[in-house]
């Protein structure tokens, strides 16, 4: 195996995906009333819309600030790699959701003021810059703890597996027969512990192809991928779902011309309407804003998660880092709630769990786990054999969460979302944090998995 330092965590934050948004245009998303039967254009020129009804207020706001084009937010899901078109889940309510452009020099604040006082729509929001929600500490130098294990190589244990219990969860499950579909930055897919990989499953849901290792930010999917599900091979780490399908979703960057629409939003669809061939599915969601906050304030993403939610999938979002309340857009406004499992972040402490202090906190937040962005081990990018300290942040914790969900789905594929949610709350401990930024409970892997494992067992107790 091979060491690979990382960057500090500041120049993460400061290397946002994409170059900056200056030239860029304003996007804003929108999702209009069912009622409004809006249907944007598709043709040259200047965009417009169409409707049964008057619409031409709206009308002329759009051309007031200089639409360039307006385009759905969802693409269409038949025909698509991995969709079995006969079953692709019917949603009419994805036409709804429509991005609009506006030139660069545009006030997109205006125009979404503008277009929330409008009886068509719904809500408005201005697509933010999507980054990693890797940690932002105060001091680079933090060092490390002795009380912390270290081998020659200058690599940490996975202090992390025992602090969560997951070594004693492993006696009753390994994650066998269920899938993990990691929504990321891109994968180094070749990885010796990455071997569990459905490589067929590869999707880019930017460019529509089967490439994702594009763009600088690579690591950060491979790190989470391995924490989530590395294959137990004596040759690195062990995945808190070491026998557990990945699938690799980018969704921030590809090398072909980009297709129209909200590329996070189009993973989850992709993911929800591809075929598992009867194995439980996880959505793993690593994605948070520029502002550092909860992507599912997005709308298309928002209903994108509500969707794949109530198609049986569990989804597990990382919270963000950002110290703010998860449940709070970008713009200060309340995020509808989705039925996710929002993940927050704790630190290392010799005796104690305590919220990270970036992590994001309220009561949407599910459950937390480690994330500390000194010490989380896990896959390096430099080469196949290549690992990594100090990943963390709430990207390190979500994984966490949904390797064990992989575990409790293992022993009982009957759980619902719901229920799965509800075992992880009443099974996991305290966390350390203020009386008014609670990041909900310690994420307690054996336990949650033995409560699994017993609602699995009354059930067929209780079968005549």
């Amino acid at each position: 195996m091979k060491f690979e330092d990382s960057k500090s965590n500041v120049e993460r934050a400061e290397a946002t995906i994409g170059s900056s948004s200056e030239g860029k245009e304003n996007v804003i998303q929108v999702e209009f009333h069912a009622d409004a039967n809006l249907t944007g254009s598709r043709q040259e020129g200047p965009a417009r819309f169409s409707s049964p009804s008057d619409i031409s207020g709206i009308q002329e706001l759009l051309q007031k600030h200089r639409i360039v084009r307006t385009e759905p937010s969802f693409r269409k899901r038949s025909g698509t790699r991995a969709f079995a078109a006969t079953e692709a889940p019917s949603d009419p309510d994805r036409a709804r959701f429509i991005n609009l452009h506006f030139p660069p020099d545009a006030d997109p604040d205006k125009i979404v003021k503008e277009l929330q006082d409008r009886p068509e729509v719904k809500q408005a929001v201005r697509v933010p810059k999507a980054i990693p929600p890797t940690a932002m500490p105060t001091d680079p130098l933090l060092g490390t703890s002795d009380q912390l294990g270290a081998n020659g190589s200058g690599l940490e244990n996975q202090w992390y597996v025992y602090r969560c219990r997951v070594d004693r969860a492993w006696s009753h499950a390994s994650g066998q027969g269920v899938i993990i579909a990691d929504i990321d930055f891109g994968f180094r897919t070749t990885h010796q512990d990455l071997a569990n990989a459905d490589l067929s499953r590869c999707h880019n849901a930017v460019d529509g192809t089967a490439n994702v290792s594009v763009g600088a930010h690579i690591d950060h999917g491979t790190g989470v991928a391995g924490i989530a599900a590395a294959s137990s091979n004596q040759l690195g780490i062990a995945g808190f779902a070491y026998d557990a399908t990945l699938w690799f979703i980018q969704a921030n960057e590809a090398a072909g011309t980009p297709l129209p629409g909200d590329a996070f939003a189009n993973a989850i669809d992709w993911v929800t309407g591809a075929d598992t061939g009867g194995k439980r599915l996880i959505i793993n969601l690593e994605v948070q804003t520029a502002g550092f906050g909860n992507y599912e304030m997005l709308p298309a993403v928002n209903h994108a998660i509500v969707t794949a939610i109530q198609k049986g999938i569990v989804v597990c979002v990382a919270a963000g880092n950002g110290d703010r309340d998860a449940g709070i857009s970008d713009d200060e406004q309340p995020i509808p709630p989705t039925g996710s499992i929002l993940v927050g972040a704790t630190s290392y402490d010799f005796s104690v769990n305590r919220r990270a202090s970036f992590s994001n906190f309220g009561d949407r937040v599910v459950v937390a786990a480690p994330g500390d962005s000194d010490h989380d081990v896990t896959c390096g990018i430099t080469s196949d054999d290549a690992y990594r300290n100090r990943f963390g942040g709430t990207s390190g914790a979500t994984p966490k969460v949904s390797g064990t969900v992989a575990l409790m789905l293992q022993v009982n594929p009957k759980l619902t979302p719901e229920e799965v949610k509800e075992i992880i709350m009443q099974t996991g401990t305290p966390v350390v944090t203020e009386p008014d930024k609670p990041v909900g409970v310690f994420l307690n892997s054996d336990a949650a998995v033995l409560a699994a494992k017993a609602a699995a067992e009354a059930v067929v107790g209780s079968t005549p």
